[in-house]
């Protein structure tokens, strides 16, 4: 029996001869997890302007929320996976969860944009013992022939806090104002931990000695963590200027950028219903290879696009279409990375996934930036260029990769 099967089998107690075949019945419990921690982490941004205004700070400044929040859950996941790593996984998702719950209590209650920002950052740290660690029990609790297909349905609760979550935090914002969007967010990740704590049996962590960071970090770990960059670097040079490029195609403004971010979500969650299948497969080269090639189709329209060949009510649709299809190339992609980071360091887990969320982040940072650069040297049609180039330079490292099929494990 392969290292990280034995792994698997003793750190959970598999009560029903059927599991070894079935996703077990808890394995989406732990979605609540990622989707509490996907809300949190932008519930407030549909009233960030409301919210400057009330701590008098100005709109960019109050921006920085984000930031603070993205940069110290890129920097402190792994760091924090790793700790975590030999305790119970319910344990420190309860633990993290009430964290995110109670600091969202004090968010709601700021009196200024410091202190927010302080507590954006310490949330950041706290997610850290919840997203990892939520992909990690994913992969114990189920046989290795579904792992792929349950932590792509643990990110599927990510995802579904941008199509629900985060709305019905915009919601709550109307209803009780910006401080509204933090007590929902508070709620949620409290109720999550209730769930888990209830539902979800006990994990055991990793055995043996806590694994050092520079370990872990080998040549092929390197590459699939730099796949992921790059994959979210092509998406993020042009969805951080989502609102710019969809305004220019098609003549959408406030709720009607809204409605095709949601498109968003929507394209994400098929993305990861098909990677996670594909992640199952003995060798995802194929997947791989199409996603990234419908990434650069997907993102190179939006260049084509933007040179107004079609009039705004005839690009809407094809918009859209855009928009889906490049969310599910890249989302399609998530899970098979995290089957190939857990197959690689089966002892790592936590380690390791939360070194590809950090990888996200960074990418999605680097995105924005290239971005940025694109605008000021091409304008707004050079950003699907510059996108599709990126999607393509990843090919070759996608088809490296993958150039040694690796068996399935067995269950």
């Amino acid at each position: 029996m392969p290292a990280e099967d034995r792994t698997a089998t003793s750190n959970v107690d598999i009560n029903n001869a059927a599991s070894a075949e079935t996703m077990p019945r808890a394995v989406p419990l732990l979605a609540l997890a990622t989707f509490a921690l996907g809300t949190e982490a932008y519930v407030y941004a549909g009233h960030l302007a409301a919210l400057a205004a009330d701590l008098g700070a100005g709109v960019a400044a109050a921006g920085q929320l984000a930031t603070a929040f993205a940069l110290t859950y890129a920097l402190s996941a792994p760091v924090v996976a790793g700790i975590v790593a030999r305790c119970d996984r319910r344990a420190v998702l309860v633990a993290g969860l009430a964290a995110l719950a109670l600091l969202n209590l004090a968010a709601a209650a700021a009196p200024s944009l410091a202190v927010l920002i302080g507590l954006r950052i310490a949330c950041g740290i706290a997610a850290g013992a919840v997203g990892p660690i939520a992909s990690a029990a994913a992969a114990e609790l189920a046989p290795p022939h579904l792992r792929g297909r349950a932590m792509a349905l643990v990110l599927g609760g990510m995802t579904l806090a941008f199509v629900l979550g985060i709305p019905m935090g915009s919601v709550a914002g109307e209803i009780a104002g910006w401080r509204g969007t933090f007590l929902w967010a508070a709620v949620l990740a409290a109720l999550a931990a209730v769930a888990l704590r209830l539902g979800l049996p006990p994990v055991p962590g990793s055995t043996g000695p806590r694994p050092a960071l520079g370990s872990v970090l080998t040549p092929a770990v390197l590459g699939w963590l730099a796949l992921t960059a790059a994959g979210f670097a092509a998406t993020f040079t042009v969805i951080a200027y989502v609102g710019p490029v969809v305004t220019a195609v098609a003549g959408l403004t406030g709720a009607g950028v809204g409605a095709m971010q949601a498109l968003i979500g929507a394209g994400s969650l098929i993305g990861i219903w098909a990677g996670g299948r594909a992640a199952d497969l003995a060798s995802p080269r194929r997947a791989l290879t199409a996603s990234l090639l419908v990434s650069a189709a997907a993102l190179g329209g939006y260049g084509v696009f933007l040179t107004g060949v079609l009039t705004p009510g005839a690009a809407l649709v094809p918009l859209a279409a855009l928009m889906v299809a490049g969310a599910a190339a890249l989302f399609a992609r998530t899970p098979i990375i995290q089957t190939a980071l857990v197959r690689l360091a089966p002892e790592s887990r936590p380690v390791v996934l939360g070194l590809n969320g950090s990888a996200v982040f960074a990418g999605q940072s680097l995105g924005a930036a290239l971005g940025g650069l694109a605008i000021a040297l091409g304008g707004l049609p050079a950003l699907g260029l510059a996108a599709a180039a990126i999607a393509l330079a990843a090919l070759p490292l996608a088809r490296r990769l993958t150039a040694h099929p690796a068996s399935r494990p067995a269950a």
